[in-house]
Formats: structure tokens, sequence, C-alpha cells
């Protein structure tokens, strides 16, 4: 499949994005008399389950591709490599579910009563569509599961793909966090 290869942004939001954003500051938070009632605890449990999913699959692959390929090709680590691929199966269905989730009901709603996060919101629109090329890359990777403990590059692949997965929810999720999180606080 030809596709333009889409960039996994790094950078934080810019200043005049920040500037858009409503208040209070992720510091102020948790004693934001509405944190235990609104979405925003659950929407930072739902990033936090995530991105523990996303660290946990990668550090397995870097676990793999640290032993020597003889030590990768034991009968326990042909089947730790089944495990880590059902793992990284349910991770892409979780991320699909909780970003279509956003994509459909989230964004379009906050777009529409918050005008002033339309850039924002662009910004975490694009990282969805660099999300789905990236998960569409690990899906196809996956299939190569458990022929990975025989095969180093398809591992080193499998292992920057995760890599690149764990870098990008990090700054999405925290620049989506604080996006909407102060609007859960102060309007939902």
């Amino acid at each position: 499949m030809n596709r333009k290869p889409v960039t996994l942004r790094q950078q934080p939001l810019s200043g005049d994005i920040r500037d858009q954003l409503y208040r209070p500051a992720r510091d102020q938070w948790r004693d934001h008399p509405h944190y235990l009632i609104s979405d925003a605890r659950a929407l930072q449990r739902n990033h936090r389950n995530l991105k523990r999913q996303a660290r946990q699959y990668h550090g397995a692959l870097t676990h793999l591709l640290e032993l020597s390929e003889t030590e990768r090709n034991t009968q326990s680590n042909r089947q730790l490599l089944t495990t880590i691929g059902n793992h990284g199966q349910r991770l892409l269905k979780n991320l699909h579910s909780h970003h279509g989730f956003e994509d459909s009901s989230v964004f379009p709603v906050l777009r529409q009563h918050y005008p002033r996060l339309a850039a924002g919101l662009n910004v975490l629109e694009q990282d969805h569509l660099a999300l789905d090329a990236l998960l569409d890359d690990i899906d196809r990777q996956l299939t190569l599961f458990p022929a990975l403990t025989t095969n180093p590059q398809a591992l080193e692949t499998a292992h920057q793909q995760a890599a690149n997965l764990e870098a990008l929810l990090h700054r999405h999720m925290d620049d989506e966090e604080d996006i909407i999180v102060p609007i859960y606080l102060l309007y939902m």
C-alpha cells in the first residue's frame, strides 16, 4: 500500500495554542471541586492505562531485543512473543476505540461549543491521523509474531514502532488533557 508518510509530532503545543486554552492549569486540576465527579478523572485514568500498555509492549520488545538470537529462539521466548503479540493486539484495539470515540463524539462537540480551541483540536486530529498510520504499521508487524524470534530486523522494526507509539501517546495525551480537562472541570 502506498501511503504518504505521517510525521509524528514531538513538540508540545505552540504558545499561540496554549494561550487559547481554558483554565485551571494542570497543577490545579486535582484540587478542583469537580475533579472527582467530572469526566476529567476518567480521561486521565484512561490515558494512564493506555500509556502503561504501550510502555509494557515497548519494554517487552526491548527485553527480547537485548537477548541473543539463540536465547530468543527458546520455546519459552517464542511463547513470550506470542503473549506480547496478543498484548499488542489488545493495545491497538483499545487505542482505536479511545481515539475513535474522541473523533466521533468529543472533538465535534468541543469544536462546536468552544471555537477558540479549534487550532488545538486540529493538532489533536492530525495526531490521530499519525496514530492511525502507526497503528496500521504495528498491526502489519504483529502478523509476523512469533516469527520475530528468528528475524532480528523485523524485531527491531517492531521495537522502533513501539518506541514511536509510546512517544506519540505521551505527547498527544498530555496535550489533549491540557485542552480538554479544563472544559470538563468548568463546564461539563
